[in-house]
Parts: C-alpha cells; sequence; structure tokens
C-alpha cells in the first residue's frame, strides 16, 4: 500500500520509543474476522496550529456508515510527521499529514477511511483482506476525497477567485466557462494553474483508476480550495492540456460500464501507472475489473506466484483476447520491470504449494496452456556439450561423422550448419551459452488417441504412424556422460541432429540436458521459440509433455531467442497443439 508509518508511544518517567505498526504499542485492535468491517478515522476538532489528533474504530458495512474515503499521494522522503490515534503517536509523510489538517479545518464532523490509517498495513492477512474490499469502500463513500496538495495555496493571491472555493461552498470552479479575469496577468496565472492541476503527480497513480472509478461523487481538494468533480473536469478540459490524467480518468468514470473495464484491459490500458509496490500494478486493478471478482490477492506471495496466479486465473475463465504469451510478458512487465530476467524470478526463494507438481493431464484445467506449435523433426542424435566442442577435438570429430552418416543426401547443407554451429560455439562465452536453453520440464501431459497427431480441424496429413516412423529411423548413440576428463561446466546443453517427414530443412541445434532420441523437436508460434516434446508411445496413444527448450543452428548466433525469420507459419503443414504449465510459458518468456 502506499504510507510507511511507524508508531511512537510516550511513557512517564521514560524516553520516547518507536516501532512498526503491528507490534507490542499499536492503536490497533483487530478486526472482527466474522463480519465484514473495517476502520474509520474521526478527527477531533482544534486549533490550526495544534497536533492532530484522532479515534480509529471498527464501523461494520451492515450496520451502513457514513464516511468519506481519502484518495492522495504518498509523496517522496520519510514518514517524520506526528499525529496522534487511540493515545499513540503515528509517523506520517507530509502529505497526508497535510491533508488531514484540510480534513480538520474544512469538513470536522465526518468520519473517514484513509488506507495509510485505518488497515494495519503491517498485519498481512488484515492488509489482504481490506484490499479486496477496497472496492467497496470506495463505492460505498458518500464521498471520495481527492487530496492534490497544500502547494496550491500558493495561487490564490494571484487568483482571488480561488478564496471563493471553500470544501462547502456551492461555488462552481468554472461556472461560466472561465474564471471572471481582467488582466492578462491574471489570465496566464489561471492557465499556469489549469496546467499544474492537469500535470499533477497524482493522475499517475495506479490506485486512483478504483478509487476515482468506483466514486459515486467525488470532491477534488487543492491548498484551501475544492470543486466538485464535473466542474474541475470542466475548467482543466477548456484549457486544453490534452487527453491524460484526469481527462482519461474521467472517460474511465463515463465507460464504467461499457465493456471496457476488463482485467486486460485495465492492465495494459494502465501499464505505466505509478505505484511503489509492483504487486499493485495487479492488485491496484482487480477491484475494479469487471471480470475479476474472484481473485485472490496475497501480499505475501512473491512476484513470480502473483504472475501465475494471474495467467492461470485467466485462463481459468477464458480472459486471454490475445495469444497467451503477450499477455504473459504483459503481466511480467508490470510485476518485475523491463530489465528483470525470468529465470532470476523463478531462482528466488519459493515455497511451492500443495499439488504444484502434480501432473495435470486435463487439457481443460486452468493450470494447462494451450500454444500452437509445429513440428519441426525428430532427434535422430543426441551430441556433445558445448564444453566437449571448445575442449575435445575428438568429441568435434564424432559430431561431424554423424552429420556425414545421418545426412548422405544433403551433405553440403548439413556441413555448412555444423561448421556455423561449432564456430559459434567456440566464440560465445559459457554463460552465453548457458543462457540459450533451459531445462523446463511441464507438469502437463496431453494424449493424442489413435491414429490422428494434428487436430482435426489441422489438414495436414500428421499420422501416429508417421511419428513412429522418424522414431523407428533414430540412429546414433543416446545421451553419454561426458569423458572424465572433462572439466564440468554450468552449462549441460547438449547438442542434437534431427530430421523431418520428407525433408529436414533444419538439421542441427542445441537443447537442455534432458533431450533423448526419438524427442520431437517443436517450433511454436509464440514466442517464437523451439522446444523439446517427449512422446510417449502407450500403443494406440500418444502421450505428450514438454521437456525442456532447444534452439535451431541457425539461431544460435541471434541476442535475442523469440526469433522472427520463419513468418511462413500459416503454409506450415505439420502444426500441433502444444498444452504447457504456467512456469514453462515464464522461461520461454526469456530475452
Amino acid at each position: 500500500m502506499k504510507d510507511s508509518i511507524m508508531l511512537v508511544r510516550d511513557f512517564k518517567g521514560e524516553t520516547d520509543r518507536s516501532q512498526d505498526l503491528g507490534e507490542s504499542w499499536s492503536p490497533y485492535q483487530p478486526l472482527d474476522q466474522c463480519r465484514d468491517c473495517t476502520r474509520l478515522l474521526r478527527i477531533e476538532a482544534a486549533k490550526d496550529g495544534d497536533a492532530i489528533t484522532g479515534r480509529l474504530f471498527e464501523a461494520t458495512f451492515g450496520d451502513r456508515p457514513k464516511f468519506d474515503a481519502l484518495s492522495y499521494m504518498w509523496g517522496e522522503g520519510q514518514a517524520e510527521q506526528t499525529i496522534t490515534l487511540n493515545g499513540v503517536s503515528l509517523n506520517v509523510r507530509r502529505n497526508l499529514w497535510d491533508a488531514l489538517h484540510y480534513l480538520r479545518k474544512h469538513a470536522p464532523d465526518n468520519d473517514y477511511w484513509i488506507d495509510a490509517i485505518c488497515i494495519n498495513q503491517k498485519h498481512i492477512p488484515e492488509r489482504n483482506r481490506q484490499v479486496r474490499m477496497m472496492h467497496h469502500i470506495y463505492s460505498r463513500a458518500q464521498t471520495v476525497v481527492v487530496w492534490l496538495g497544500k502547494r496550491y495555496a500558493e495561487y490564490e493571491a494571484a487568483l482571488p477567485d480561488l478564496q471563493r472555493l471553500g470544501h462547502n461552498s456551492s461555488t462552481n470552479i468554472h461556472s461560466n466557462s472561465e474564471l471572471p479575469t481582467n488582466s492578462t496577468q491574471t489570465n496566464f496565472a489561471e492557465r499556469n494553474f489549469a496546467e499544474k492541476l492537469y500535470n499533477d503527480n497524482y493522475w499517475n497513480r495506479v490506485w486512483i483508476i478504483q478509487e476515482i472509478g468506483q466514486a459515486q461523487k467525488i470532491k477534488v481538494c487543492f491548498g484551501n480550495s475544492a470543486a466538485e468533480w464535473k466542474q474541475f473536469i470542466q475548467f482543466v478540459t477548456v484549457h486544453n492540456f490534452g487527453s491524460k490524467g484526469p481527462i482519461r480518468l474521467n472517460r474511465h468514470r463515463e465507460g464504467k460500464y461499457t465493456g471496457s473495464n476488463t482485467l486486460l484491459q485495465l492492465l495494459d490500458n494502465h501499464k505505466e501507472a505509478d505505484c511503489q509496490d509492483r504487486k499493485d500494478k495487479v492488485y491496484g486493478l482487480v477491484g475494479m475489473a469487471s471480470d475479476a471478482r474472484g481473485f485472490s490477492i496475497d501480499y505475501d506471495k512473491s512476484v513470480f506466484e502473483i504472475w501465475t496466479d494471474v495467467m492461470e486465473f485467466m485462463n481459468r475463465h477464458g480472459l486471454f483476447g490475445r495469444d497467451i504469451t503477450s499477455v504473459g510478458r504483459l503481466v511480467k512487465f508490470l510485476l518485475m520491470g523491463a530489465e528483470c530476467d525470468p529465470l532470476q524470478q523463478i531462482l528466488r526463494p519459493y515455497a511451492p504449494g500443495d499439488g504444484d507438481d502434480t501432473i495435470i493431464t486435463d487439457t481443460k484445467h486452468a493450470k494447462a496452456f494451450e500454444l500452437q506449435g509445429a513440428v519441426l523433426g525428430s532427434v535422430i542424435c543426441v551430441g556433445p556439450r558445448p564444453l566437449e566442442i571448445v575442449g575435445n577435438l575428438q568429441a568435434v570429430d564424432m559430431c561431424i561423422q554423424q552429420v556425414q552418416f545421418n545426412y548422405r543426401n544433403d551433405l553440403g547443407n548439413a556441413h555448412r550448419e555444423s561448421d556455423t554451429m561449432i564456430q559459434t560455439i567456440i566464440e560465445l562465452d559459457d554463460i552465453s551459452l548457458s543462457k540459450k536453453c533451459f531445462d523446463c520440464r511441464s507438469i502437463v501431459q496431453w494424449q493424442i488417441s489413435g491414429n490422428s497427431f494434428s487436430p482435426e480441424r489441422n489438414h495436414a496429413p500428421i499420422t501416429s504412424d508417421w511419428i513412429r516412423g522418424l522414431q523407428g529411423k533414430s540412429q546414433g548413440p543416446v545421451e553419454k556422460d561426458p569423458p572424465s576428463g572433462v572439466q564440468s561446466s554450468g552449462n549441460n546443453s547438449r547438442l542434437f541432429q534431427m530430421s523431418a517427414r520428407n525433408q529436414t530443412p533444419w538439421k542441427l541445434g542445441l537443447s537442455s540436458s534432458d533431450v533423448r532420441v526419438g524427442d520431437l523437436i517443436c517450433w511454436l508460434e509464440w514466442p517464437r521459440r523451439a522446444i523439446i516434446v517427449r512422446a510417449y508411445d502407450e500403443k494406440y496413444r500418444w502421450k505428450l509433455q514438454v521437456v525442456g527448450t532447444a534452439v535451431i543452428a541457425e539461431d544460435l548466433r541471434k541476442p535475442r531467442l523469440d526469433c522472427f525469420q520463419r513468418l511462413n507459419w500459416s503454409e506450415n503443414k505439420t502444426k500441433l497443439c502444444i498444452f504447457l504449465d504456467a512456469r514453462t510459458i515464464f522461461v520461454l518468456l526469456a530475452e
């Protein structure tokens, strides 16, 4: 959430002590778990210069509580301003402190819901539960009070009419299309003021999409002034600064029931919105989405687990409006940023839940994702590791001999691929090579019965007999351990050779370590990556499973793993539906 808060309690005869929320001295009593409830804040009346004091109390939704909800920007810096709640001192950031002073002065008789104060931020279970309620809280608030900051008071001298815009005033900020002005200087000050409002960083926050979108009534407060939402939007609009910020949010409010608020659309439309915790890039939009009810919120989860939750939720409910991998890439960017290596996220501490490694055979399961693929060929030879190619000349000679044996009818092209691949392996360092292929055995298995190897909607003559024929032609050595004299390396990928049905346009490649003679090398339409599919012959049916990734020889030198040179996808005659799990898709998103 938004504000970091520290607690300070006074002790007679002792020095002040401070500690985090949720520890011994706290204004928070546990909320009733048997009822839907939250806390509200009542600010005690006092003079402007006095310290802020208030009382937190539990409010049950069934009692129809009357309250306003604050929407504000958390601001920068440390929480250094002190307020007192239920006899306990808390440090909050300056912008929230200013907002509390404004509310005490201009609307002292209201009860308020303020996320940083009304939620015990250090108690994760409470935080999870309250965040799930936030769309209800903002929709049930009598008014959502938008606080843009104290700094706008500096415009009051140049724009005297601002002083008429009190918090409870009926005067409109823009009642006559223009604020009454009599000088060029005043006109300039007004436009400058409007531009500052339009460009305020508040409008970039991810949480305001929900806070503004769910509000029944909105009051925008700035300096010592306030305006109703419609008048505020009118004032900013006539100055014609663009279509972002508050203008964009107003369109979002107007389109609330037009079908534009799906989870996918919200994630895409607001991917640049700001938040302190990247988890809020998802959690901050769930409550506003028209198709995301039932999505689990848990701040204890890693960003990878949340990524998986989003993918499986959308898969379960059929929410992928475009190809699965582009959605996966979008959500990965939201949660982890553009520079994040997906594999690093997988390798971070992660505690699998029950059943995470259970094999899934139901292709309709939420954990089973369908991608379109095509068979490039079947592995007919598993060769040496890259380290052996670099340091063991005998291994190189044996590899070339296998090329001669397996591609006697096309030796020229086969040797060209082989020479290019060997030279690339010599030129690339171990780290670069280790990032080319990944061991990622999917927990999803799917079956193909009878003699049909491709979906009925495809007309390519791919049959089980053809696959058995490919595997029957497999020749050459199977996987062996490296010679004892070869130094061990973290890069355990393997060279392989393959054949296809009628011709072999791609013959060689590099694969993850768990590759066997008879495995299928398949190409995915999106992302454009090669994978290893193991085909288990069970007499009257095939059982297939993704067991790793591969790189075709001609792609090995390319810096990116997703290659775009094979663009004639519609002409492919060996299409195959591929089923895999979210974790494997995550690995495939590595660039």
